[in-house]
């Protein structure tokens, strides 16, 4: 290896201005898919505001959180591997280069090459890592809505059994010793409870499979990435060493006489 292959500043490698390589802020949601839910819109399909008393939200109307977008799933998957196939291409440079006649283990690449391969990988972290984050934010998000709709839920539910619980305590006092009215309502409403509870809790835990796998993949292809860059410096290290002991020296005997 040639001696400006051999020493490369940190501040030569790492040091390089990649202005222009972070992709927009745009380019991100255009790659999400994921659907949110119009807060003025589910406050208007839920209760309409000064119409009287609450009113009761089909549970068939409700959306879905769980449904996800699995074109967009393999997409984000994709964009990951682009950074291993980098490092690929830095230890098939290494393999691959040829050796010199009196130390086999020194080896000559491009320069030029491997440093924009550098700068390469350097460009494609910091917008691999955003995407971690923001898949991450948009799992936190979906959970916040699952319980926001929970809430609405059991608030509608609890209104409604509410007026029902009324209604029959006034029908009640006009029919007097029809006392089971009240019973039969009151039994209503607690079924009504039950079911938008057990809505809820589907909704929540739905949300939180789906935080938990999200966090999980990320966490694995974080690793993976770790490993891959840990194992290439290594290598590196060892064969400098190697190198370094091969390498023979002159002596006295070396020199004319």
């Amino acid at each position: 290896m040639s001696e400006d292959s051999q020493h490369v500043s940190p501040r030569t490698m790492w040091g390089r201005d990649n202005a222009g390589t972070q992709p927009h802020d745009e380019d991100f949601t255009q790659s999400s898919s994921y659907q949110r839910i119009d807060d003025s819109t589910q406050e208007s399909e839920v209760i309409e505001e000064n119409a009287g008393p609450a009113q009761r939200v089909p549970m068939d109307q409700l959306p879905d959180l769980r449904r996800q977008n699995d074109d967009d799933i393999d997409q984000n998957r994709a964009e990951f591997t682009t950074v291993y196939d980098i490092i690929d291409q830095l230890e098939n440079t290494i393999t691959e280069a040829k050796g010199t006649i009196f130390s086999p283990s020194l080896v000559k690449i491009d320069r030029d090459e491997f440093l924009d391969q550098l700068e390469e990988l350097k460009s494609k972290l910091p917008v691999q890592l955003e995407r971690a984050s923001a898949l991450m934010r948009e799992a936190e998000h979906r959970l916040e809505t699952a319980q926001s709709q929970a809430n609405v839920i059991i608030t509608s539910a609890q209104s409604r059994a509410t007026d029902m619980v009324h209604e029959a305590q006034q029908q009640a006092q006009i029919l007097a010793g029809q006392e089971h009215v009240t019973q039969i309502a009151r039994q209503k409403s607690r079924d009504m409870l039950d079911q938008a509870q057990a809505k809820a809790d589907t909704l929540t835990q739905g949300a939180d499979r789906y935080c938990i796998k999200v966090m999980e993949s990320l966490q694995q292809q974080l690793n993976k990435l770790g490993n891959d860059v840990q194992g290439g410096l290594t290598v590196l290290k060892d064969r400098q060493e190697d190198a370094a002991e091969e390498l023979e020296h002159l002596t006295d005997e070396d020199y004319p006489r």
